[in-house]
């Protein structure tokens, strides 16, 4: 099963007017309780998967992030909750007999466990969730820029922050950021406990207002910190209780960790959230403290496809059939109705677990036929392979990546993969070309064929400005129409108008 195969029947949720006999018993009993979109980081139109509420078979077996036996202290989850629009099922006669949200998946699994149904939003507006420091009305602000804004203002309000939660290890950055750009605004508002007008808030305004109070002290506390970026482990001094950033760290995020490091200081433990897609969930972390390695659990049948073998029935693994040290794509089979459904993404199986003899896996990238990769007439980079290089040449005395694309670099003969980086450059920055391409030749050996035979030369490294990449996901954000969380970066950047955004904010060629 494909995506165009699925597309037609979940499209029937966008005729106008959207009857109950059309929809309901689709593709799981009953309607749907949201319409999750994906991330759609290609730049394709996101696709579109219909949520059911299910009930859990069993209880998780391994502890998680999201055990709440481990939170001591007020939390942070920075979730957005809002959506693009409702979906009306009517009836024969024209009565609506659901409003069916479309977002992003976070939101609606997070909705279904906590049965939060958009019709009782009203309700939560003026309310702080039991354990948390930013009200509900926060994440109901589906404005990137101001998602970002008004959460980190009541967690620089609140100085005894214990738990910080977010989708991806950048988007935290990115709010550490727009403190940094925004710090006498912050150190303002917490004065005088008044909330800033920030695009996209109209509509919570008044329900944030009535939790933010004068607070002249934290302000003073907080001026005399400084800054985000005016010392290392600027975290645990401003919070000097909080004990956890739980975020996903790995794959092509796991550049963005020094930099959050830095932030945290040394003592602020990093924990992973696990493995899932807009589709469905797959892996929890094997150890909680391990960013990379995780175990398959999921309430839907996960199946496997070797990478080298044919896309057949046929040629579809279980987990018992798996082999340590082999390479898979993820082959999903969910309650909401997806059957045989190749993910694109690719795995290593590093080993099995001890006691149930789970599949212990590595997310490695996207399949590169699928969809992001870049292709040479006799070489093919996928970006896992991107992934992999860029992260064997970060380093102090090269360059420290924080984030980073690809794309072909074709500005002269022959082209090559041309990478447009965001970080700070060591003394030895000028030998980064050779550097990831040393890499890339560890990888595949024909990318020094290739070079030796002048269908290629050295990789090329742009910098770009400061900001940049938070500004893409701010842009993109926007531009999709879905909360912030789920918007990411493109190993490979393909859309030809973002290229020539990212080229116009580059300030240095290596």
């Amino acid at each position: 099963m494909d995506y165009e195969s699925y597309k037609p029947f979940v499209l029937r949720f966008n005729e106008q007017p959207c009857k109950e006999s059309e929809v309901e018993n689709l593709f799981a009993p009953g309607l749907p309780f949201a319409l999750a979109l994906s991330s759609s980081t290609s730049g394709n139109t996101p696709k579109m998967f219909a949520k059911y509420h299910h009930i859990l078979k069993e209880a998780p077996i391994r502890r998680s992030v999201f055990d709440r036996r481990d939170v001591k202290g007020p939390e942070n989850s920075m979730f957005c909750y809002g959506y693009k629009e409702l979906k009306d099922v009517e009836r024969e006669c024209d009565q609506v007999v659901k409003r069916i949200p479309v977002g992003i998946a976070s939101s609606a699994n997070l909705r279904m466990v906590a049965g939060w149904s958009v019709d009782s939003d009203e309700s939560r507006m003026s309310v702080i969730m039991p354990g948390q420091v930013s009200p509900w009305a926060a994440s109901m602000i589906n404005n990137h820029r101001s998602f970002l804004m008004i959460h980190a203002l009541f967690c620089l309000d609140c100085r005894d922050l214990d738990w910080f939660t977010t989708t991806f290890a950048p988007l935290f950055i990115d709010l550490i950021r727009y403190v940094d750009e925004e710090w006498d605004t912050f150190l303002s508002c917490i004065k005088d406990g008044t909330i800033p007008d920030l695009e996209g808030t109209e509509h919570v305004r008044a329900h944030l207002q009535v939790h933010l109070h004068a607070n002249p002290e934290r302000a003073s506390e907080l001026r005399e910190i400084g800054s985000p970026f005016s010392c290392v482990g600027w975290a645990a001094r401003v919070w000097p209780k909080l004990r956890m950033l739980a975020t996903t760290g790995s794959g092509p995020f796991a550049t963005a960790l020094p930099k959050v490091r830095s932030i945290l200081g040394p003592t602020i433990a990093i924990r992973g959230l696990g493995y899932g897609a807009t589709e469905c969930h797959i892996a929890v972390p094997y150890d909680v403290d391990d960013l990379d390695t995780l175990v398959l659990q999921s309430e839907d049948v996960i199946e496997f496809l070797d990478v080298a073998a044919e896309e057949t029935h046929q040629n579809i693994l279980q987990a018992w059939d798996l082999e340590a040290g082999k390479q898979y794509q993820i082959v999903a089979n969910t309650r909401d109705g997806l059957w045989r459904y190749l993910l694109g993404d690719v795995v290593d199986i590093v080993g099995f677990d001890g006691d149930d003899g789970s599949p212990v896996l590595k997310y490695l990238g996207r399949k590169s036929q699928v969809v992001l990769s870049i292709r040479f007439p006799h070489v093919l980079i996928s970006d896992s392979d991107v992934v992999a290089a860029i992260q064997a040449m970060s380093s102090e005395d090269i360059i420290r990546v924080h984030e980073f694309t690809a794309m072909v670099d074709d500005r002269t003969f022959p082209p090559t993969v041309g990478c447009f980086v965001e970080g700070d450059l060591g003394p030895n920055s000028h030998l980064a070309p050779q550097k990831l391409f040393d890499a890339l030749v560890a990888i595949n050996h024909k990318h020094q064929d290739v070079l030796d035979q002048g269908h290629t030369r050295l990789p090329t490294i742009r910098m770009v400005k400061p900001g940049t990449f938070m500004e893409y996901r701010r842009r993109r954000g926007e531009k999709v129409g879905v909360g912030a969380g789920q918007t990411k970066v493109p190993v490979v950047l393909l859309e030809p108008a973002t290229q020539d955004w990212i080229k116009e904010r580059v300030v240095q060629e290596l």
